[in-house]
Order: C-alpha cells, then sequence, then structure tokens
C-alpha cells in the first residue's frame, strides 16, 4: 500500500526551514518545511508513477498544494483542459507562492509563447487576485524579450485588479522589464495611467536591485 503524500512530505520536512517558510510564506495552510527541489522531486515521481493526482482540500498542507501545481505544469494534458485545471487550482490558493511556484514550473509556455499569449491576457482581466497575479508573472518569466516587449510593458502598465499581489506582480515584472530594456521601461514609468501604487513599488523594486547591483538607479 503506498504511503499518503502527507506522510512522505512529513518525512522530508525540516524544522527550521518550517520556522523560516511561516514568516515568508502568509497562507492558512499548515506548512511541514520541505524544500522546493525535494518538493520537485516528489512531483516528477508522482507523475511517473501515473495514476490520479493527490486530492487537495481545505485541509491539504502548503506542501501538498505545491506539489500538485507542479505535476500540473507537467501533465501531458491537452491545452484547453490545462488550462481549465489551473484555473481550477489557482481558486484554492490564498497567497501568491502557489501560483509563483506554478509559473515557474510552466516551462511550455517557453516553447510555446504565442499559444499561451491570448490565455495570458484573459487571465491579466480576472476578477480573481491570483489568477492576475499567475499572469503577471508568466510575463515577466517567459516575455521579456525583444519579440514581445512592447506588448508585455503594455499588459504590466494596464493591470487594473487593486489586489495587493495582482500589483506586486505588475510592479515586478516592470523591474524585470527595466533591466533589459531600460529606455522602453522608464517610458511606462511616465505614464499618467500607470497605477500609482504600480509606479511606486516598480521604482522601489528598480532602486533596491540597482542598489545590490552597485549602480545609480535611473529614478
Amino acid at each position: 500500500m503506498r504511503r499518503s503524500l502527507r506522510a512522505e512530505l512529513s518525512d522530508l520536512a525540516e524544522p527550521r526551514y518550517r520556522r523560516m517558510l511561516e514568516k515568508f510564506v502568509r497562507t492558512r495552510r499548515r506548512i511541514l518545511g520541505v524544500r522546493i527541489p525535494l518538493l520537485r522531486k516528489t512531483a516528477l515521481r508522482l507523475l511517473r508513477e501515473g495514476g490520479d493526482f493527490p486530492p487537495l482540500t481545505s485541509r491539504s498542507t502548503y506542501e501538498e498544494l505545491v506539489v500538485v501545481g507542479m505535476m500540473l505544469a507537467r501533465a501531458p494534458y491537452p491545452r484547453a483542459l490545462l488550462w481549465s485545471e489551473i484555473g481550477v487550482y489557482l481558486d484554492q490558493v490564498d497567497t501568491w507562492i502557489y501560483g509563483d511556484v506554478l509559473a515557474g514550473e510552466l516551462k511550455q509556455v517557453k516553447k510555446d509563447p504565442e499559444s499561451y499569449w491570448e490565455w495570458i491576457g484573459e487571465l491579466l482581466l480576472d476578477p480573481r487576485e491570483f489568477h492576475v497575479r499567475f499572469a503577471a508573472v508568466l510575463l515577466l518569466t517567459y516575455y521579456v524579450n525583444g519579440d514581445y516587449i512592447d506588448d508585455v510593458l503594455q499588459r504590466l502598465a494596464g493591470v487594473g485588479h487593486p489586489g495587493r499581489y495582482a500589483r506586486m506582480g505588475a510592479a515586478w515584472g516592470l523591474q524585470r522589464c527595466y533591466f533589459a530594456f531600460p529606455e522602453k521601461t522608464l517610458f511606462v514609468l511616465d505614464r499618467l495611467d500607470l497605477a500609482p501604487e504600480i509606479r511606486r513599488r516598480a521604482v522601489q523594486n528598480i532602486r533596491a536591485a540597482c542598489k545590490r547591483l552597485g549602480k545609480e538607479p535611473p529614478l
């Protein structure tokens, strides 16, 4: 009889790492304290073994949700089904980190960016905060390049969701754009229709990153 995912993850947990996560990850779910590489290894093994995805409930731990997200990112689903399942998954999260991890694991976007572009645009207009945040992270992860930069800047600057994490995602994206395309990004940051909170956070992010790099901030 195969052990439950919870039991497996409990064996991998580190109390000291759990205490660090509890300060960093603001989730209502219980945190065990398992590192991301071990969660990824678990997700890959479960996919190789086949069978159903581990069930998620209101009692599922932070790590169980992350593992399922990592499995979902690699599931051999048709695109429409994958997008639907990602929507269901994002409805179960209560903070930014789940969608951020999922976005980073969804490597197929890089292989086929055109197919995902319209879907990401729809997510950015979604009334649910973590759907918008997820879309912003997809943009900054896979689309900050010469082919897409103008449209990416337009989309990030146009994020209208009032949620804190949605706007933080847009600001993070603008920071990423600045270090790849500074002149284009500075032009967007001067737009009058850019939400003040997004601009403020983006400027703070850029200044902090410049300080870490020993560069003179532009703003």
